[in-house]
């Protein structure tokens, strides 16, 4: 079941920058603070939220755009 939140409390954002500056660890961090998660994920260790395709863990990188 999701959470209802009020009109005024959404908020959309958009993270945008060079391959490797570090946006998913930026976002993984976002959504730890806000209490979204209850982990922090990282891309080294195959853990980030954000990159879940079996690719991207391998790699260790996003290659798609992905929206939580």
């Amino acid at each position: 079941m999701s959470k209802k939140l009020e009109l005024e409390r959404i908020r959309t954002v958009g993270v945008i920058a060079h391959g490797g500056a570090g946006k998913t660890t930026l976002v993984e961090a976002m959504l730890f603070d806000t209490g979204e998660t209850t982990r922090l994920g990282k891309v080294d260790d195959g853990t980030s939220i954000m990159d879940f395709e079996p690719e991207e863990i391998s790699r260790k990188t996003t290659l798609s755009a992905a929206f939580n």
